[in-house]
């Protein structure tokens, strides 16, 4: 049995108008992730070469990305990437897992703040640990 370590969820909804994933307002505020986010196809072959063929990104604001991910998968529509950032000059990673409902319209985020497994297949077997703790996932 696992023990996980804490983590924060957030919810989006798909925007069909825009077609961006809009966050859901949320009691405690999580700041780290932006209003919204868009899922598009990578460009950038070292991500390809990670398995991370779909990227989700922020918007861009005084010309840095709010928010950038690669989603490698780990099943059919749930993904994991991180995201990063320097405390102290020292670069610290969080592990993040994402999940998209069947039909696309909701994605569920699961935040594990300056959380990371630097072993790519402890990660994985962490994300799948983790998932199979959620219901219907």
């Amino acid at each position: 049995m696992f023990n996980f370590p804490k983590y924060h969820t957030i919810e989006y909804k798909n925007n069909p108008l825009t077609g961006r994933f809009e966050k859901l307002p949320n009691i405690i505020a999580f700041n780290k992730l932006p209003y919204d986010l868009k899922v598009e196809p990578t460009q950038k072959e070292f991500l390809i070469q990670q398995g991370a063929n779909t990227i989700i990104t922020g918007r861009i604001n005084k010309g840095q990305r709010e928010f950038f991910s690669g989603l490698i998968p780990l099943n059919n529509y749930s993904f994991y990437g991180n995201d990063y950032e320097f405390i102290k000059g020292v670069k610290k990673l969080s592990l993040i897992i994402f999940v998209f409902s069947s039909d696309s319209a909701k994605l569920t985020i699961y935040f594990f703040n300056q959380f990371y497994k630097d072993n790519r297949a402890e990660r994985i077997n962490f994300c799948l640990s983790f998932l199979a703790t959620k219901k219907g996932l």
